[in-house]
This record gives structure tokens, C-alpha cells and sequence, in this order.
């Protein structure tokens, strides 16, 4: 009637001498199995029974009849009418109701049970289907119908409690495994990134079902919050308490709840204790991504607090930067024996999130430790490659374990290779002018144009991410070209998304719900395609736009177009 484990920890306690002194205190220790009759009643009828096996040294167990209501105990004493209906009554009624629906969800648990079993690196493989036309072009109309049938195919995915709402996906456990099982608190591919996404949407086009379907998803992500604290164990802004403050400082903006401005701010009390325990250091899960998180959330809501949090994530990233032979780098544990390159892991997203850091608080020395990681980026870079390396001790595929050095240079992704490169070096126009900066954007720009497209859609290492480089560009440095080429390759990737549907970012491109490889991401790029202005670049950690925080004149920009 409860979890074994329930069971085996009250016997197990039971023989604490602190409990075998008086038989009485033994019984007590038992009848913690009353705590939970408020909530389920049906147990008071069984406690007796579940008292009588603890007291025997067993674990209880009950019995029942497929053809009867009744329940048995261990010595076989009948609990009369105990169900409310025979379980062959439920049973049949519940194969009559099986539809086309349960059908294509069993189908899909299969599939992604499957994907499982596929390295991680397999989630990057390219696409012999992408178009080379596009049948019509990515106008607002059509980009934001596809961002509505995402929405649509999450509301049809989602698992429904009496007020709240949850999926299942594929997320990546570590390095080398994916993993299937309900969604976590990480923007990365859990609840936060969903309902982000549903939220913007249902903002953009005013369709409140979308909205409705956001804040069912949020009741899930506080109530995991407040029920499993512990579950936030890491600082980073896709994967810690930097992407749940980031996305919670979104929703309440979109929706002006200042108590979930509050909730957003009070996630920085959880975030201080963790800064030291930060052995990650990069935006997905350490100091960088916080620190992008931590002044998303200043300048929408300021606080010295805050800003002395992302002060202490600097200092901290600048205590365990290493002296490399050009520059600084910084080895986070079990992912590389030599300092990473890119945005997610690498010197890119750690030195733009510097740079800002020192742009706000005018610190030199973190402006200073940011040139030497790019300093350090730069000496990893292959002329003949066109591209920055993928360091990372990875499973590899045989094919590629036969060519390991062109396999560290297949990355052309946000997250390692030139697209994410780029985007960060975009991003830091705003602090560095210098012509080899605009060099390194333009090469970015140009093997991203040249090899990027053609994958999975996904915004981590797909399609979509790629786009923002130019997306980005587009609205950056004012270049006609780049407008141009984001409009062919966003009709491309729509007319992809048509033929071949939603391919996901991760092994057999399996239709996943999260944002960073999943449906959600595909269709948050899609909606800011659509709409650039107001919707923010997430792969950024940019803060709301001010056309979508109109009744918060305080809330500054901190996005793409803010490098104008």
C-alpha cells in the first residue's frame, strides 16, 4: 500500500535501542504510518494489518482479487469491500477508452527508450533531407503557425494533474548517457525551458490556452521547488538556480506578478551557499551562467544583493582561472583534461559573462581575465579548419574515433564550435571595438553559413541555434546580407520541419519536450524569428525586452540589439 522502502526504513529504525527500551516507544514509531491518512483516507483500514507485519520483522503486503472489491492481509484476513470497483472493471474500461492517442504516446516511449541506448554525441548528426528551396517564405504568419503547432503538440504531450502539468522527455543524465524521465528544474531541457517557452507564446499570439497551459506547468515547477530544495544543486544558467531565476524573472514580467519577481529574487538566497561548492565555471551549469542570469535579474528588478551575488561569482571564476601558455582557461572537473573552448562550456560564454560583469560594476579585473580567456581561445583556433575545437573526452563513434582530429573540429553548434563562438563575440561589441573581434565574427559567420545548417532543429547543436548567430548578426551590425540569409534559411528550416517533422536534438532526433534540444526550443526560436524584437534571445540569457515589459519601464535590454 506504500513505497517498500517506507516500510524497510520504519523496521529498520525500529531496532534503534532508543526505541527497544519501552514497547510503547516502538508502537509510537509505527504510527508515523497515520501521518498520511489526511491525505489518504482509504489507508486508516490497513494500518492494523501493516502494524502487525512491522511488529513481525516483515515488510506488509496486501492482496487482491482481479473479480472482487475486498483486499487480504499477510495472514489472509479479508478487508471487505475495500475498492470501489472490482480492478477487471477498471481494467476493461480503461482498454475500451485506448485511442489512436495512447497508441502514438506508447510508440513514442518505445522510441525513446530506444535512444537511450545511443552515445550521447549521436544527437548531432546531420540530415540527408534538408531542402535546398523553400516552398514559400518565412514570413510572421507562417513562422508564428509553427510555433502554435509546437505548442499544440506539448499541450497533446503534457501529463495532467487536477492544477498542474508535467511531460516526460530525454535529457542528457551526463557526458555520455541520455536518459528518459520527467521533466527537472533546469532550463536546460526541464519544466522552467517548457514554460517559457508556452509563455512567450501565449503572449505573441494572445491565445490564452497557451498562457493557461504556462502557469499549470509553473504550479509543477514551485511546488518541486518548495518539495525538493535539494534538487538545485549546481549555480549555472541553464542548469541550476540561475536558470530557474531566469526564467521565473521572465514569467513575471510577462505576466506582472511581482511575487514571482520575489520568487526570482528569493533564488539567489539558494544560489550564495552553492558559489563555492562551483566546480563547472561555465554557463550551462557554473559561475558564467550565473553571473548572465544573476544581471538578467538586476536589470530587471535592481539589488544590490543581486549584483554582489554576480560580484561573487566573478571573483570566484577568477580564483580558479589557470595560467595557460596564451592566456587563462578553466578545467571544469570531469569533462576535458585541458580548458574547453565554445559558449556552453568553454573561454566564450565565461568571458562574455565577464565582460558584462565589468561593464556593469566597472571592475577592471574582470575585463582583464576576460581578454585572456579569449586570448586563450584564440591559440586553439585551426586556420584550416575555420573553426575552434571541441575538447571534450567524449564517447566518440568509430567513425569518428578514426579520424580523432577532425572529429574535434565537426562541432559547428551554440554550444562548441564557431556558432556559439560568434554569438559571444557578437555580444561583447558592446565592450570590445577591436578588429580582430569583428575578424573572429565574420569567420564564425561564414563557417556557420557554409556548414551549420542541415542537422536537427534543436537550439543546443542544431538548426534553429545556429540561426541566432545570424539572427544576431542581422540585428547587430546592420549588414543587409545577414537579414537576407536568416529569412532563406529560416524558410528552409521551416520547409525541413514540414517534410521531415520536429527533429530533435538528441539520438534518432526523437521528439523530446525540453528547450535546449526539444520541441520548446524549437518553437521559442521560431516565435522570436517572428517577433526579434520582443522576444528575447534565451541563448543569451537576455532579460525581457521592453516591448514585452511595457508596463515596466525600469527593465533594461540586455540583448543582441543592445550592440547597435
Amino acid at each position: 500500500m506504500r513505497p517498500t522502502q517506507t516500510y524497510a526504513v520504519l523496521l529498520r529504525e525500529s531496532f534503534h535501542p532508543d526505541v527497544l527500551r519501552d514497547a510503547l516507544d516502538r508502537d509510537q514509531l509505527f504510527d508515523r504510518l497515520w501521518a498520511t491518512v489526511e491525505y489518504c483516507p482509504y489507508l486508516a483500514k490497513v494500518i492494523p494489518a501493516e502494524h502487525q507485519d512491522l511488529q513481525n520483522g516483515d515488510i506488509p503486503i496486501f492482496t487482491s482479487r482481479p473479480n472482487s472489491r475486498d483486499l487480504w492481509t499477510s495472514p489472509r484476513q479479508r478487508i471487505a469491500d475495500f475498492f470501489d470497483e472490482p480492478g477487471i472493471v477498471r481494467v476493461r474500461r480503461r482498454i475500451q477508452e485506448l485511442g489512436d492517442h495512447d497508441c502514438t504516446q506508447q510508440l513514442w516511449f518505445i522510441r525513446a527508450s530506444l535512444a537511450t541506448l545511443s552515445k550521447a554525441g549521436d544527437g548531432t548528426r546531420r540530415s540527408a533531407h534538408f531542402p535546398t528551396e523553400a516552398s514559400a517564405p518565412a514570413d510572421r504568419e507562417r513562422l508564428l503557425l509553427a510555433a502554435r503547432r509546437v505548442g499544440d503538440r506539448l499541450e497533446e504531450l503534457a501529463l495532467r494533474g487536477e492544477q498542474d502539468r508535467s511531460w516526460i522527455g530525454l535529457t542528457l543524465a551526463n557526458l555520455h548517457e541520455w536518459s528518459l524521465a520527467p521533466l527537472g528544474l533546469d532550463l536546460y531541457d526541464g519544466l522552467p525551458g517548457v514554460t517559457l517557452f508556452l509563455a512567450y507564446l501565449g503572449e505573441i499570439t494572445g491565445e490564452s490556452r497557451y498562457t493557461t497551459l504556462a502557469k499549470a506547468a509553473l504550479s509543477t515547477v514551485r511546488r518541486e521547488i518548495e518539495r525538493r530544495p535539494s534538487s538545485i544543486a549546481s549555480i549555472g544558467g541553464f542548469d541550476g538556480g540561475g536558470g530557474v531565476a531566469y526564467a521565473l524573472m521572465h514569467l513575471g514580467r510577462l505576466w506582472d506578478q511581482p511575487d514571482l519577481l520575489t520568487k526570482a529574487e528569493a533564488m539567489v538566497e539558494r544560489i550564495l551557499p552553492l558559489i563555492e561548492k562551483d566546480e563547472r565555471f561555465d554557463v550551462i551549469g557554473g559561475a558564467a551562467g550565473c553571473i548572465a542570469s544573476l544581471l538578467a535579474l538586476y536589470r530587471c528588478v535592481p539589488s544590490d544583493h543581486t549584483l554582489a551575488a554576480a560580484v561573487r561569482c566573478g571573483d570566484h571564476l577568477l580564483a580558479h582561472a589557470q595560467p595557460m601558455p596564451r592566456g587563462l582557461g578553466w578545467l571544469a572537473k570531469g569533462m576535458a583534461s585541458q580548458p574547453l573552448a565554445g559558449f556552453s562550456h568553454g573561454a566564450a560564454g565565461i568571458a562574455w559573462a565577464l565582460l558584462e560583469l565589468s561593464g556593469l560594476t566597472g571592475e577592471e579585473r574582470f575585463r582583464a581575465t576576460a581578454l585572456a580567456a579569449i586570448e586563450y581561445e584564440r591559440s586553439l583556433f585551426s586556420l584550416a579548419e575555420g573553426n575552434w575545437p571541441d575538447l571534450r573526452e567524449l564517447e566518440v563513434s568509430d567513425a569518428a574515433a578514426a579520424d580523432n582530429g577532425s572529429a574535434r573540429f565537426s562541432m559547428l553548434a551554440w554550444c562548441h564550435g564557431a556558432p556559439g563562438i560568434g554569438l559571444a563575440r557578437l555580444l561583447c561589441l558592446r565592450h570590445l571595438g577591436d578588429l580582430q573581434v569583428r575578424v573572429e565574427i565574420k569567420v564564425a559567420l561564414e563557417a556557420t553559413l557554409a556548414r551549420g545548417f542541415g542537422g536537427n532543429h534543436s537550439l543546443c547543436h542544431g538548426d534553429l541555434g545556429n540561426l541566432e548567430l545570424l539572427l544576431a548578426a542581422s540585428l547587430t551590425l546592420g549588414e543587409p546580407r545577414w537579414e537576407a540569409e536568416v529569412n532563406r534559411i529560416a524558410a528552409l528550416v521551416l520547409e525541413s520541419i514540414e517534410q521531415n517533422g520536429w527533429l530533435c536534438g538528441n539520438p534518432l532526433a526523437v521528439e523530446s519536450p525540453g528547450l535546449m534540444t526539444g520541441l520548446a526550443g524549437i518553437g521559442y526560436e521560431l516565435l522570436r524569428l517572428a517577433e526579434p524584437t520582443v522576444v528575447p534571445s534565451v541563448l543569451a540569457l537576455a532579460p525581457p525586452n521592453v516591448q514585452a515589459a511595457a508596463a515596466q519601464p525600469d527593465c533594461d535590454v540586455l540583448s543582441v540589439a543592445g550592440a547597435r
